[in-house]
């Protein structure tokens, strides 16, 4: 016979595997799980002879001054130095930090989560591709500690810190336009993330209030996958449109389009200007010239080491948006 895992065991009585966690830890008063839940599961496990192992241990019994955090690709500058920032604020507060890179793909962040959790972390940052995910679900219902950034899901209450999304990047798409700019084409990543959606509306602002024709065509998807290559082919798309600006949703395709723009359209360098939400210090001597979007990296990062420390000592969800606002960096 086939041994159960904690997986099986909440598949078989339809509950999540976090709340078996929690019961063989004998957490389940803590966490507000029913007594007859808690039979329920003792149970069951009594009678298929379930052993607990390290998986079975993968919520804390107690304190190991770890946090997790979990970001779609550390190598991006912005994610780099917001977790760089962090690490050193924890380590002031006596925390060590755990990184993982979830290549915005909601299998993988699972499997980080559970390897997170595994380790026993004391709680969670993270910017999530998936917010509803049966994970990050299950310990948001058991009030474990955690702090979403960079990006949202309405539908769910926890602590976010964010920044505004819409409104500068309209604005900073208004500075083309003020300047002639009549022909603007987008390219943007998982256009199904809330945060770069929220960019892409801007986008669409923009054009609508200033009486200029938005063309589907002209807003184009990067396969986040194989990113050099996709740009490369949407950025052909919109050059030979003849698009006079072009708009990033962040500041990993804008650096990949610079590249190509210098190695394959050399002449055309100073004739389009790039809009990028995020910034790079190479904007400031790159072509061609980049209007940037500078998110307060250093506000993001304590305003989510303060708010995790605050639930992990009080033990208590807080439900708290934080929205910041980004700079407007004109060159």
């Amino acid at each position: 016979m086939k041994k159960k895992s904690i997986k099986d065991i909440a598949q078989d009585l339809g509950v999540s595997k976090t709340t078996v966690s929690f019961v063989l830890n004998k957490k389940g008063d803590e966490k507000n799980i029913s007594k007859k839940t808690q039979k329920m599961i003792l149970d069951y496990i009594k009678k298929v002879g379930y052993q607990p192992n390290q998986i079975a241990k993968s919520l804390k019994n107690g304190t190991t001054n770890t946090i997790g955090y979990l970001v779609p690709d550390i190598s991006n500058p912005f994610y780099a130095k917001i977790g760089r920032t962090i690490e050193d604020l924890l380590w002031e507060k006596g925390y060590h930090l755990i990184i993982g890179s979830t290549d915005e793909k909601k299998e993988k962040e699972e499997r980080l989560l559970n390897m997170f959790l595994n380790r026993q972390v004391d709680g969670l940052i993270i910017a999530s591709c998936f917010i509803k995910g049966e994970v990050l679900k299950s310990l948001s219902e058991h009030n474990f500690p955690m702090v979403f950034f960079d990006r949202e899901d309405p539908g769910c209450l926890a602590n976010y810190i964010l920044v505004e999304n819409k409104t500068p990047m309209k604005e900073a798409i208004q500075k083309t336009i003020d300047k002639g700019a009549k022909k603007i084409g987008l390219l943007s990543i998982t256009p199904d993330v809330y945060s770069l959606k929220l960019r892409i509306d801007g986008y669409k602002q923009a054009l609508l209030d200033n009486g200029l024709e938005y063309d589907q065509n002209l807003l184009r998807i990067v396969d986040h996958n194989r990113i050099k290559e996709s740009a490369q082919k949407e950025l052909k798309y919109l050059i030979e449109a003849g698009v006079e600006v072009v708009v990033f949703t962040n500041n990993q395709i804008t650096a990949t389009a610079i590249w190509l723009m210098n190695m394959l359209y050399p002449e055309k360098v100073k004739e389009i200007t790039f809009v990028s939400f995020d910034n790079l210090d190479i904007f400031d001597y790159s072509m061609p010239k980049v209007i940037s979007i500078a998110q307060p990296i250093d506000s993001i990062a304590k305003q989510s080491v303060e708010i995790l420390a605050e639930v992990i000592k009080s033990k208590k969800i807080k439900n708290t948006r934080i929205e910041l606002k980004p700079k407007l960096i004109v060159r």
